[in-house]
C-alpha cells in the first residue's frame, strides 16, 4: 500500500523554534530580546534585539551569556571592540549598547556576517562594522589597538589564535574567550599564558568556561 507522508512545511519548521525563544537577562543590565517579542525594560536595563536566523548567538547558550556578563564588567564608554567569530553579532551589539565607540564583528561565514549586519541595523548600532574574515586573517586593525576582544568560538581555535591576538589589542586590553568546555579550560588558558596573557576573571556554567585575560607587564 502506498504510504502518504505528511511533511512539515519548511517555513513552519524554520519559525516553530521562535515560540521557545524568550527575553533573557544575561547580567545586571543586558536583556536579549527576540525582535518579534514585546518587552518593557525596567530602569537601568539595556535591551538588545535579536533575530539570529541561522547564525549562532541567541543569548540562550551559556557561553554567550557569560561573555555578555564579562562585557558588562569590562567595556568602557568609547572603547574599541573586536568580535572574532561573531555569529549573529550579539556580542558586538551588546558592547555597542554598553557604550563602545566602535566594534568590528567578523566571521568566516558570509551568512552570519549578513545576519550580524541586519541585527546591528535592527539595534541602530551604527558603530558596529561587519566583515568576512577567516579568524584574524582579514580582521580590521584599530589604530592603537582594541580595548576589548571577544572570541566565543571553541578551545582549539582560541589556542590557534593565542599567538596573534595580542597584535590587534592595546597593551591594557581585555581578551574575553569562551565556547570552551570546562575539560579544555586549563589547556586553553595555558596556551594563552604561553602567549603572554594572564587570567583576571572567569565564569563557569553547566560545563562551559568563559575567561577574561590581560597581557603580562
Amino acid at each position: 500500500a502506498e504510504i502518504e507522508c505528511i511533511g512539515v512545511h519548511e517555513e513552519d519548521w524554520a519559525n516553530s523554534w521562535k515560540q521557545y525563544y524568550k527575553p533573557i537577562k544575561t547580567g545586571e543590565k543586558l536583556v536579549i530580546v527576540p525582535e518579534w517579542e514585546t518587552y518593557d525594560p525596567a530602569d537601568g536595563e539595556i535591551v538588545v534585539l535579536m533575530d539570529p536566523g541561522m547564525a549562532f548567538g541567541t543569548g540562550t547558550h551559556e557561553t554567550t551569556r557569560r561573555c555578555a556578563m564579562l562585557l558588562e564588567k569590562y567595556v568602557r564608554p568609547g572603547d574599541r571592540m573586536l568580535d572574532v567569530g561573531c555569529g549573529s553579532g550579539i556580542l558586538a551589539i551588546c558592547a555597542a549598547k554598553l557604550g563602545a565607540g566602535s566594534c568590528f564583528a567578523c566571521d568566516i561565514d558570509p551568512v552570519a556576517v549578513r545576519i550580524a549586519g541586519e541585527n546591528a541595523a535592527l539595534n541602530q548600532t551604527a558603530q558596529v562594522e561587519t566583515g568576512v574574515s577567516d579568524l584574524l586573517a582579514q580582521a580590521k586593525k584599530a589604530p592603537g589597538g582594541y580595548h576589548v576582544c571577544c572570541a566565543n568560538i571553541v578551545a582549539d581555535v582560541i589556542i590557534r589564535l593565542s599567538p596573534d591576538i595580542g597584535g590587534f589589542m592595546e597593551p591594557d586590553g581585555v581578551l574575553i574567550v569562551s565556547g570552551i568546555i570546562t575539560e579544555r579550560a586549563e589547556e586553553t588558558v595555558s596556551a594563552l599564558k604561553a602567549a603572554g596573557w594572564h587570567l583576571i576573571d572567569e565564569r563557569r556554567e553547566n560545563g562551559w568556561f568563559a575567561g577574561a585575560l590581560k597581557r603580562n607587564g
